[in-house]
């Protein structure tokens, strides 16, 4: 068989399973059984490789990123350099059939999760338009909430939250999980906590990347230079992930709700921080007046973090996060979110359905 017609087989299969992805993806939209079906296999297989993979201390998700990009670099540049265009050819059907089967496994094991019924659905609440009213009111209290954690958690000798280590939230968050209101979705899933990003954090800090799932590994990855108060509630909402719960804003409510049942202060502390963060924000949109009374009624502990917070994000504030907030945007749309990266702040509508309930 010659080269040319063994490069053409290599790409045409590529595109061949790149489909196949597309064809399952949409398939669990539309097929309440397939829906079923495909979302069990792929937690079966994302818990699999999950656990697989726990041996290694260190996230192998970050080796797979670093030396997949290093090697099709490689492939490319010493195949042209080779082969001239007939090199260049090869390596890119190489490159096309490695992201097809990327493509099936990453559809496969996550992508369909994004099919299963709403977590509203799973946990009674009924999801409505809201007023204003009510807005204001639920942001109150979960600021209530927030004011009396915050006496209750360790600070430094500046005043800021200072949680417990990294392994310590995770396994607090793994057993809110296990005994609050989801632990029929936590029992369905990988029930292994996240990693700690060691590699990659600080770039995924310029692109804005708190976290992410890795469905090819099957690892939550939380990033290790993150502001004290975003890391139980990233913590919370990669774990949400890995047992099957697609959407952002679902994943973000999720990680709220975990907060809320924890018993551990620094759980509670981080995650209605977070969640609190949203629904001041959609509160700051909508009233002006209603934004400033609540506002008015934070502690200066509050105050201090939210302050830390702006600061510690206004570092990364580059051309850089601009790029990756919009790569962000342009997966989350093409999950079926036409919200893109605004789906994390719809979490708002969950917290109020779950205060109203």
């Amino acid at each position: 068989m010659s080269r040319n017609k063994s490069s053409l087989i290599r790409a045409l299969s590529g595109i061949i399973l790149a489909l196949a992805a597309w064809g399952l993806f949409r398939l669990s939209q539309v097929s309440e059984g397939a829906s079923r079906i495909l979302r069990s296999i792929g937690l079966f297989v994302g818990s699999a490789l999950c656990r697989l993979w726990s041996i290694f201390p260190f996230p192998v998700s970050e080796l797979v990123w670093i030396l997949g990009i290093a090697l099709a670099l490689a492939l490319v540049i010493t195949m042209t350099v080779r082969h001239k265009k007939d090199g260049f050819i090869r390596a890119l059907s190489h490159l096309m059939l490695t992201g097809g089967v990327m493509a099936l496994m990453f559809s496969g094991i996550f992508l369909v999760q994004y099919s299963a019924p709403p977590i509203s659905e799973a946990l009674g609440l009924t999801v409505g338009k809201y007023s204003v009213q009510q807005l204001a009111d639920t942001t109150r209290t979960v600021a209530e909430l927030l004011n009396r954690e915050a006496e209750l958690v360790q600070r430094d000798e500046d005043g800021l939250f200072l949680p417990a280590d990294f392994d310590t939230l995770a396994s607090s968050v793994r057993e809110s999980y296990k005994n609050g209101s989801m632990s029929d979705l936590w029992s369905q899933g990988s029930r292994v906590s996240p990693k700690k990003g060691v590699l990659l954090s600080e770039i995924m800090n310029y692109l804005g990347i708190t976290g992410y799932y890795f469905p090819l590994t099957g690892e939550s990855i939380v990033g290790g230079n993150l502001i004290e108060t975003t890391t139980p509630f990233t913590i919370a909402h990669e774990t949400a992930h890995s047992f099957g719960i697609g959407p952002e804003k679902e994943a973000n409510f999720a990680a709220f709700l975990c907060g809320v049942e924890s018993l551990d202060h620094d759980v509670r502390y981080g995650c209605l921080f977070n969640g609190f963060i949203y629904l001041n924000n959609a509160l700051y949109r909508a009233d002006r007046e209603l934004w400033r009374e609540v506002y008015s009624t934070l502690s200066d502990s509050v105050r201090a973090d939210l302050s830390a917070k702006t600061a510690h994000l206004d570092k990364y504030e580059t051309p850089v996060k601009e790029v990756g907030t919009t790569v962000n945007d342009t997966y989350i749309k093409a999950t079926g979110q036409p919200d893109g990266i605004k789906s994390y702040g719809l979490m708002v509508d969950l917290i109020i359905a779950y205060y109203n309930k």
